[in-house]
């Protein structure tokens, strides 16, 4: 989407980013063991019967197809404008935003999200620092080398980004900018720059179906926090919103291991909630990437499906998932009467990442399945 907003002086460009990631594997509970193929994250499947079920043991119950987690519905945020415009560079402001300046802002831009959650009658969210971190040299890169994208120069994208920072939650990210793509950007004043970015917040809160990425994920109810980070560079401004879901205190995982070897998973949920799966998933490791790739870069999200590899969930009882490179069968995870867990997660066997996703939902609602919890750890 290509919009240009005129504040003060400033003509700008803004680009926005396609919103929240499509996540991956997210289980429900069914009232009776169903099969479900393989889904994309715009593509409704309907359950049908296994053709050959595995047969019954005499003293183990007969395995049972699980119902393949429904992913969280995919982004659809206008994709990441391609066009380069050449718009007129403003004037030197003659105060310019100070390091201080932008951390208020950004606490400001905390303000206009909850003002937008109250709004829709949702809780409001409260200040990641952890999150904010995450972003920080992101949007930085973006605002001195001239392009969006969920995606850094690194390749990683804001899952790993988030991990690497200590985060011990799950997090999903906004992305926008405000680019002068020929450069030569020379600063903004406080003022002008809190004005752009609510106007960030508001082209994206006020998005339309079916193109309403950003606007679902400053309203997901499940939301319990939000990281921003403001960034000012020779190519104008980036913001990154990064909300995050805490409601469950989780142990940290090794960012790194060996490949094939064994993590643990441990932590305690908060009462109210149940664990609905635990899943691993792996991806290729991330490679450098140019501005022009990222530029040409849309939505993220959780590796493919068929990378699942580890699943886990409370009374397995021999179910299973299928994918297209054939079953993962249900490892039983426990709970204890307090919300203690633990699971050990075999790693892949390649150089890859590994996604270890916890997912829970209201103990009222079980379909109300969400993540609470995802690590990325390299091997």
């Amino acid at each position: 989407m290509l919009r240009r907003i005129f504040i003060g002086f400033i003509i700008s460009l803004i680009f926005l980013s396609a919103g929240c990631a499509a996540k991956g594997p997210v289980s429900k509970a069914p009232p009776a063991p169903k099969t479900v193929t393989p889904q994309t994250a715009q593509q409704e499947v309907l359950p049908t019967q296994p053709a050959n079920p595995p047969p019954a043991q005499s003293t183990v119950k007969a395995p049972q197809p699980a119902p393949k987690p429904k992913p969280k519905p995919a982004t659809t945020a206008p994709a990441t404008p391609k066009a380069v415009v050449n718009l007129p560079v403003p004037p030197k402001p003659q105060y310019g935003v100070s390091a201080a300046d932008i951390v208020q802002v950004e606490h400001m831009v905390v303000d206009l999200v909850n003002q937008d959650r109250q709004k829709a009658g949702l809780t409001p969210v409260t200040w990641d620092e952890t999150a904010a971190r995450a972003a920080v040299q992101h949007v930085q890169e973006e605002a001195d080398k001239g392009y969006i994208s969920h995606w850094g120069m690194d390749g990683a994208k804001p899952q790993l980004r988030y991990t690497r920072a200590g985060g011990l939650d799950a997090v999903d990210e906004n992305e926008s900018v405000t680019l002068w793509l020929q450069g030569g950007f020379q600063g903004v004043s406080k003022a002008d720059l809190y004005k752009i970015v609510a106007q960030h917040e508001s082209l994206m809160v006020n998005e339309q179906p079916p193109n309403d990425g950003h606007r679902k994920n400053i309203l997901d109810p499940h939301h319990t926090g939000v990281g921003i980070a403001i960034a000012v560079g020779k190519y104008g401004i980036a913001m990154a919103q990064e909300f995050t879901n805490h409601y469950a205190v989780l142990n940290p995982v090794p960012l790194t291991a060996a490949s094939g070897s064994t993590v643990t998973l441990s932590g305690r949920i908060f009462p109210g909630y149940q664990i609905t799966g635990v899943y691993a998933v792996w991806e290729q490791l991330p490679q450098p990437m140019t501005r022009d790739q990222l530029m040409q870069t849309h939505s993220y999200s959780d590796p493919p499906w068929d990378n699942l590899h580890f699943w886990a969930r409370p009374n397995a009882g021999g179910y299973y998932i299928q994918t297209g490179k054939g079953n993962v069968f249900a490892q039983n995870l426990s709970v204890d009467s307090q919300g203690n867990f633990f699971v050990n997660i075999p790693l892949s066997d390649s150089h890859t990442l590994d996604y270890l996703t916890l997912e829970l939902a209201p103990n009222k609602n079980a379909k109300d399945t969400f993540y609470a919890g995802q690590f990325v750890v390299q091997h």
